[in-house]
């Protein structure tokens, strides 16, 4: 199967906006970087933009893939040996770091936020599921606890939609699309983050909605140009981000990611792969979000020992944050994530020619 590496960029991307947002939080520059400024102020759609990836990527990958219990075994196996050990590593450094600064007289923010209780939580991936009631231990987890429930479902909802004409998905994108402003109408309403707090209404319609890309690019016909539609629906979602236009915002986004499924699908050369390093970024992307909480309480609870506000000092602070970041995370990618596809891959293999080896048996 070919690799989109242009998708690989988009991780890159969306990674790097969520992380440009939180940078904020704490640094506050953005309202001094003009129409920049309120583009990072929406970064939290990069998450958004990893919801769809995330169905889209699934559905290219897997085809065929069978709804019955053997088949889906073997998938969430697979999706678990990818997400599960940089979780469970960055849960081990948090616990650590916040061990060694009680030990220092130092003590977190809320340490009540790293309790028994959210801990098993996290450690089942369910804590975006409305059993979580804050942010606790590596909150940016979150997204990946509904990834988990995502996960789960992919067998039964890709059989479900893969075969779907015309007519279904005219039927099911535009449902998707009601369900991602009902979610928000209801965090709106009952002052929801739609993150630990309903990460699942969030979640769910914008990946069946990348899910129905592939479905989709199969019926158009060949004149239409992928690359054309991935800038200018680029050109869309940074509009809709400036003018704070949410849903706006995430169907730009889909139809960014269709444009580059669909640019590669038809053979056409890389548009984001041509920057250099954007690639590799894409590939470590997922230990650099999931680094972020580590290095970000590392940074509050230093900062605030030695009396410093990062608004005071943005440069430093978003300097600082960004190379501790980068370099915990690329020591996790080399560490943890790539050993450990490498070990479920060598695993599977293994488990495969035994197989074969016991049906060759007379």
């Amino acid at each position: 199967m070919k690799h989109v590496r242009d998708l690989t960029c988009c991780r890159a991307i969306f990674a790097a906006w969520v992380f440009a947002y939180h940078l904020n939080l704490q640094a506050r520059y953005a309202p001094e970087a003009g129409w920049a400024g309120a583009f990072v102020q929406r970064g939290n759609l990069g998450v958004d933009g990893f919801f769809i990836l995330s169905g889209m990527i699934l559905a290219y990958a897997h085809p065929d893939l069978a709804p019955g219990l053997a088949e889906a075994r073997r998938f969430w196996g697979k999706r678990l040996a990818r997400i599960y050990p940089v979780h469970i590593a960055m849960i081990l450094a948090l616990a650590l770091l916040i061990g060694s600064a009680w030990v220092l007289q130092v003590h977190p923010r809320d340490p009540d936020r790293f309790g028994v209780g959210e801990l098993l939580r996290h450690l089942a991936l369910v804590h975006a599921w409305g059993f979580s009631d804050r942010w606790a231990w590596n909150y940016p987890s979150w997204s990946i606890s509904a990834e988990w429930a995502g996960y789960l479902a992919f067998p039964l909802l890709w059989a479900l939609l893969r075969g779907q004409n015309g007519t279904g998905l005219a039927v099911i994108l535009p449902l998707t699309l009601l369900g991602a402003i009902l979610a928000r109408m209801v965090a709106s309403r009952h002052g929801l983050s739609l993150t630990f707090d309903g990460g699942l209404m969030r979640f769910f319609p914008e990946f069946i909605a990348g899910m129905a890309i592939l479905p989709l690019l199969r019926l158009l016909p060949r004149w239409f140009n992928g690359q054309a539609i991935a800038l200018l629906a680029a050109c869309g979602a940074v509009a809709g981000a400036i003018a704070n236009a949410e849903v706006a915002t995430i169907a730009a986004m889909w139809l960014l990611l269709a444009g580059l499924m669909l640019a590669g699908m038809q053979g056409r050369g890389a548009l984001l792969a041509r920057i250099p390093g954007l690639v590799w970024l894409g590939e470590v992307s997922y230990s650099y979000y999931m680094s972020f909480a580590l290095v970000e309480t590392l940074q509050a609870t230093l900062w605030r020992h030695l009396a410093l506000m990062p608004a005071a000092h943005k440069a430093v602070y978003v300097i600082s944050t960004t190379a501790l970041t980068l370099a915990v995370a690329t020591v996790t990618w080399l560490l943890v994530e790539r050993p450990a596809l490498r070990a479920y891959a060598s695993l599977t293999r293994r488990r495969e020619a035994a197989a074969l080896g016991y049906a060759a048996r007379p």
